[in-house]
Order: C-alpha cells, then structure tokens, then sequence
C-alpha cells in the first residue's frame, strides 16, 4: 500500500480575482494549476470533493515506460522524470513511489 498523500489546504471563499481558474482536481487539473503557478500565473484550482480522489486516485499508478507504442515513449520518460522530484517540486508527499513490474 502506498503512503498516505497530504492533504490538500483549502480556502471556503475564492480570491476576488484571478487569471486562471481550472475546474477539476485531478491529475490533469491538477498538473495544469501547477505549471501556471510556477510560471507566476494567477491559478485558482476548484474541486468538488478531493484533489485527486476520483478517477485520478484510482489507476493504480501505473506510470510506466515498458509495452507502451513507440510514439508514447518519450511522454512516459518525461513523465517519469516528473514525478520522480515531484515531491521536493511541491514540498509535501505525494505518495508517488517508483517500484518494477513483472
């Protein structure tokens, strides 16, 4: 079982201004918000229930490189190299650990 993430602060009432919003906090959303924040862009993230506790939080993780089509190689390595430093990139667990596959 993986470790817990930590949660997410939130805020009851939004900013009076911004000029992103990005609706939905999965890994998509979330990952967009990021980008644009660390780019010095206004980003408000809205979600419903949990960051990354519906769909997102159920693929099992599986961020892989092996038996992909060619084309998506390069996505997997990048994204691999993402989410290896992810954890200092955000200072908080994110509960990403990378293991093998038989």
């Amino acid at each position: 079982m993986a470790p817990r993430a930590d949660p997410v602060q939130t805020i009851s009432k939004p900013p009076a201004d911004t000029e992103v919003v990005v609706i939905g906090g999965g890994i998509v959303g979330a990952s967009t918000a990021l980008f644009l924040a660390e780019r010095g862009v206004p980003v408000v993230l809205c979600e419903k229930g949990t960051i990354a506790g519906e769909q997102s939080s159920r693929n099992w993780g599986w961020c892989r490189k092996m038996g992909r089509e060619l084309a998506e190689v390069p996505l997997s390595v990048k994204s691999m190299r993402l989410w290896e430093g992810m954890n200092a990139r955000v200072g908080a667990e994110t509960g990403f650990r990378q293991t093998g596959i038989v």
